[in-house]
């Protein structure tokens, strides 16, 4: 009776952990945990010694593909020595839009790790709104801003098409130029938020519908302005267009673009902050300002728990990744 009740036990533990924990390396529904130094064998699970600790972290072993792991795994805090509390902590800053030096000085971090950490976060920001597409419905607004292009965190070359600059300082060129880079935007009024770069200065038909494909509902109303590229949204969605400079005065209260005009000064609210954002960077940044704009108080919970719960999908991205995955190239 004792052994049936033990082994009922153990077979609840080691179900429970697999849920919380799944093994991310072969992808079978086995599972290797310490449970008072005995070895069983289950049909979908296998219990074995533990093989010490990493960081502070259980290690597990799988027979199956011979290598070990810890539960932080294929998961945004692998290969990290910080626990989920701190990562909770630069989530959080990171959302609020404060500095690298102020989280650093905050949780008594390094720079270079604080700064692995955001990028860390900022692509796997990138990566739900891949997996999770905003989609333009009902009335939306769209829109595009410019800033200055930023060769920030690096030296100038001699073949450089432009001298350095330093913060704060305006363009050579009058007007729009090729030292202006680009934000298609667009905003459904009290919903989702898109922000891309395609290009510099204006942008054209193929760069709109690059920015928009796939992201417009059927039946949506896209407010917009003069630009000749938006009336084209109606060929790659079941759409209306409607500029809003050519609508008499008396319905300009209902036909605007005010929320996307909002989005535009927050974005560079948050890039004058920054002291400029490397243009290789800007979709990462991006990703962050579509989040922070309509951000509440369950944004960040809501995100922490997306992010750091090793259970949901997981977003892993190696310090490698930081300086090579999927930059901006104009």
């Amino acid at each position: 009776m004792f052994l049936e009740k033990e082994f009922a036990y153990l077979l609840n533990r080691c179900y429970n952990l697999h849920k919380a924990f799944p093994l991310v390396f072969c992808g079978r529904s086995h599972f290797h945990y310490n449970t008072w130094g005995y070895a069983f064998f289950f049909v979908f699970f296998q219990i074995c010694s533990f093989i010490g600790k990493k960081c502070g972290k259980q290690r597990y072993y799988c027979k199956h593909c011979l290598k070990t792991f810890v539960t932080t795994t294929h998961t945004i805090m692998s290969e990290s020595h910080q626990s989920a509390a701190i990562w909770n902590e630069v989530i959080t800053d990171t959302v609020q839009g404060h500095s690298i030096d102020f989280t650093k000085e905050r949780l008594n971090l390094s720079h270079a790790c604080v700064f692995d950490m955001r990028h860390k976060i900022l692509l796997a920001l990138e990566d739900i709104s891949a997996k999770e597409p905003v989609i333009l419905q009902n009335v939306s607004e769209l829109d595009e801003t410019y800033v200055l292009d930023c060769q920030k965190g690096r030296k100038c070359a001699d073949n450089d098409d432009r001298p350095a600059r330093k913060h704060g300082a305006k363009a050579q060129k009058r007007g729009l130029s090729s030292e202006y880079v680009c934000i298609c935007t667009g905003v459904q009024r009290g919903a989702g938020v898109i922000a891309s770069v395609v290009n510099r200065a204006r942008p054209g038909i193929k760069e709109v519908q690059l920015v928009f494909d796939g992201h417009i509902g059927d039946g949506a109303l896209l407010l917009c302005d003069g630009l000749n590229a938006y009336p084209l949204l109606t060929k790659i969605a079941d759409c209306t267009v409607k500029n809003v400079n050519q609508v008499p005065e008396a319905e300009k209260g209902f036909f605007h673009l005010n929320t996307v005009n909002s989005l535009h000064s927050f974005i560079k609210r948050r890039y004058i902050f920054y002291r400029g954002v490397a243009t290789k960077f800007l979709n990462r940044y991006n990703a962050l300002f579509a989040i922070s704009f309509r951000q509440n108080r369950n944004t960040i919970p809501a995100l922490c728990s997306k992010l750091l719960h090793p259970s949901r999908s997981n977003y892993c991205h190696t310090i490698k990744d930081v300086n090579s995955w999927n930059l901006l190239s104009l």
